[in-house]
């Protein structure tokens, strides 16, 4: 009996289904989808569906509409000129607008829209953007990017606003320091060119918006909710599909829709979009109505929308809309449903449902483990130190291995027994403080990203660079630390390095224009003695006119202080075009060639000069002052410019002798000549026992014209001219270790032939 009525089952369902798929692939209903871009893999699963005939086995045919950059979709939308379109977050704000849109599909989890800084010095932060040439749509279409900047306080007027969408152009024009972009595009040509360049993402600062939604008119679901529901199944599959066989899929972009991209592009294109729909967590076009209610708080916060409203409205119920069903159909429908039902109800009804809620139960359980696994993996590996602390009493719940690194203490040390605060130093610990504070009281006033000084185990400081978020639903808070230690240090050398170069190039302009009346005036003093002298005939024969002599003359200069004032006057101008020689000298390479020179016998050569040398000025002599001299045993030699690495070694020990100077009636004064080498470098040092510096003077000293000594002694251009000789001239390192009170050392590392 039960074989017999499942057989009529299929008999019935048979005459009733074959002839309605055969009719509808016959007389397709007409639908238009509309693109929110150009012809692209951010389309993939609706060009699927179109090409695999999913729309067509739903008895629709599907034009897929580029987007018309004078339009905006949502409006294309509602006036009826297209079905269906694909927008983003934007649509929630149409919604709270009071616009009759309704969300089909979430089919990006998190937003593609970026900001890529290409400029030097790259941007990594939101701060950073200030006063920096920005190139982005202002409309809603990128309302995330306007968000981002608004919870870090950075205003439209704060940055030079360049208000449009990007072209190609634009990725390589020097004159624009950021641009607004996706993540699926623009930085492929970056990559492609190997050009240098950093991505602020809303997401790792507080904005987790959704990327391209699926949507539709409220008045397309009331007339049309069959249309709907096909065209929803239909475009879902195909997405399915898409990402499964992507390669396949390019070829179909590439044949059939005519894409402006290259096949690679769209491979980068393919494999970047898996990240923002995630797949494999997460179902294809699943929507949170918690989250999106949360994006709405945020429209509200910027003053997009006045006020939230109830968001059922919003997503779509498949149950909504006008339902016709033949009488005949409905009657047919409704004996086999009963007969059915009275036949198998009662034999499968319990065991059907504990299986699929056990199947169900396992997914759930896969996914979550695969969920846990995921991000742990990203935790521990993503290359950035990361913790969760608590806000109430900053006590490090978790930590990774980086985290660990950076404070030198050992992981299990750090979880559950330290505290955030015992790694912050002294002067950033308040403002910081102050941070948690308003963070745990929820007056969303923090900053969720900002810069500190990071105190090792040791007691070494970092510079580092930290984003923080609250996790939700709890009072932990979450931070990943970036360590920029070397990137300060960098950035401080290019800015010395483009100093020096600047003062190069201007050494020249400088001599012409010093010289000349230099030149002048030397001149003029030395007719002015001459012509005093009582060995010129022609001097002698002036002052007889006049009733005197020239030894008359001298004596009433000498007596009026005539003549020392005219030897200031040359002495001043000597030490002038010494200056110029030496910035000539600074601005000019030597032309001698490289040659090979051993430093131990540089060394040497100097101190047999140096030390027989006597300060005027300073009263100094060398030989009150100790030499100690420690060289490596038969050093490679270095190639380079004997007479310019001289003049850098003699540099140094004159100013190392007058540092030692000042502290002679405390101590005796020590100067330590050492060389050495390591794999990269041959290394000459020049240290001593004097006051050593503070951090500002030890920042500056490279500087020209920059000098601690009194007027008349320095001139503040060895340091600077030193500077360019070995960085710019011999392609080495220059380096400074200074300590209040115990002396100073100075380094230069010069590249091994």
């Amino acid at each position: 009996m039960f074989s017999i009525i499942l057989c009529s089952f299929a008999i019935i369902a048979t005459t009733l289904i074959v002839p309605e798929k055969c009719f509808a692939a016959i007389n397709l209903e007409k639908v238009t989808l509309q693109l929110k871009w150009f012809h692209q893999f951010q389309f993939a699963g609706y060009y699927t569906a179109l090409e695999k005939g999913y729309y067509e086995d739903e008895g629709l045919d599907v034009s897929i509409i580029e987007r018309d950059l004078r339009q905006n979709p949502i409006d294309l939308v509602l006036e009826g000129t297209a079905d269906f379109g694909v927008s983003n977050s934007e649509i929630l704000l149409e919604y709270l607008q009071g616009k009759e849109v309704v969300l089909l599909a979430s089919i990006f989890q998190h937003s593609p829209l970026i900001f890529i800084s290409k400029t030097q010095p790259l941007i990594h932060s939101v701060q950073g953007l200030k006063g920096k040439t920005v190139l982005m749509n202002t409309t809603s279409q990128e309302i995330e990017l306007k968000v981002m900047l608004d919870i870090h306080n950075v205003s439209l007027d704060d940055i030079k606003l360049i208000d449009r969408f990007a072209v190609p152009e634009d990725y390589f024009d020097p004159t624009i320091d950021v641009i607004a972009a996706y993540t699926t595009n623009q930085p492929y040509y970056f990559k492609k060119e190997n050009v240098p360049y950093s991505i602020i993402y809303p997401y790792t600062h507080g904005v987790d918006f959704y990327g391209d939604t699926l949507f539709t008119s409220r008045h397309q679901i009331q007339e049309h909710p069959d249309r709907v529901n096909k065209f929803l199944r239909a475009s879902l599959k195909g997405w399915q599909y898409a990402l499964a066989h992507p390669d396949e899929i390019i070829e179909v972009i590439m044949d059939k829709f005519g894409s402006l991209k290259s096949r690679e592009h769209l491979k980068y294109e393919a494999e970047t979009i898996q990240n923002l729909i995630l797949p494999d967590l997460v179902r294809i076009g699943y929507s949170n109505p918690v989250r999106w209610q949360r994006i709405g708080e945020e429209f509200k916060k910027q003053g997009l929308v006045k006020q939230t409203k109830d968001l059922t409205d919003f997503f779509y119920n498949p149950t909504e809309g006008k339902v016709t069903i033949k009488q005949e159909t409905a009657f047919i429908a409704a004996a086999i449903f009963g007969s059915a039902m009275l036949v198998l109800l009662a034999s499968i009804y319990v065991a059907g449902k504990l299986k699929h809620e056990i199947k169900t139960r396992l997914e759930i359980e896969k996914k979550l483990k695969e969920s846990e696994k995921y991000y742990r993996s990203i935790f521990e590996n993503t290359g950035t130190a990361i913790i969760i602390y608590t806000l109430e009493n900053c006590i490090i719940k978790k930590c990774n291995e980086q985290y660990a690194e950076l404070c030198g203490v050992p992981r299990e040390e750090i979880e559950n027994k330290r505290k955030v605060s015992e790694f912050i130093a002294d002067e950033d610990s308040k403002r910081l403080r102050g941070y948690t504070k308003d963070n745990f009281l929820n007056k969303n006033s923090a900053p969720k990203s900002f810069d500190f000084k990071f105190v090792r185990a040791n007691g070494e400081i970092r510079n580092v660079h930290a984003n923080t978020e609250i996790i939700n639903g709890s009072t932990n808070c979450i931070g990943s630390l970036i360590d920029m230690t070397e990137k300060v240090k960098t950035q401080e050398l290019l800015i010395q390095t483009e100093k020096m170069i600047s003062v190069g190039s201007l050494a020249a302009e400088m001599a012409h224009e010093i010289n000349n009346p230099l030149a002048g005036i030397l001149q003029a003093v030395q007719n002015i003695h001459r012509r005093i002298s009582a060995d010129s005939p022609a001097s002698v024969t002036a002052a007889e006119k006049h009733g005197c002599t020239c030894e008359q003359i001298s004596a009433f200069l000498e007596d009026r202080d005539v003549l020392r004032m005219l030897g200031t006057i040359q002495s001043a101008g000597e030490r002038a075009a010494n200056i110029v020689w030496t910035m000539l000298n600074f601005a000019r390479r030597n032309d001698e060639g490289q040659s090979s020179c051993d430093l131990n016998q540089i060394f040497d050569d100097i101190t047999n000069i140096i030390t027989r040398d006597y300060h005027l000025n300073t009263k100094h002599y060398f030989k009150h002052t100790k030499i100690i001299k420690e060289y490596q045993e038969n050093i490679d030699k270095i190639s380079c410019q004997r007479i310019e690495i001289e003049q850098v070694l003699l540099n140094l020990i004159k100013n190392a002798a007058y540092a030692t100077n000042q502290i002679a009636e405390y101590r005796q004064p020590i100067i330590t000549l050492r060389t050495r080498t390591d794999d990269k470098f041959i290394i000459a040092e020049v240290e001593d026992n004097g006051p050593g510096m503070t951090s500002e003077v030890k920042r500056r000293v490279f500087e020209p014209f920059f000098t601690t000594k009194s007027p008349g002694i320095g001139t503040g251009l060895g340091l600077s001219v030193s500077y360019f000789i070995i960085t710019q001239n011999h392609g080495g390192l220059f380096e400074i270790d200074t300590e209040i009170g115990k002396g100073s050392k100075f380094t230069i590392k010069i590249p091994r032939a």
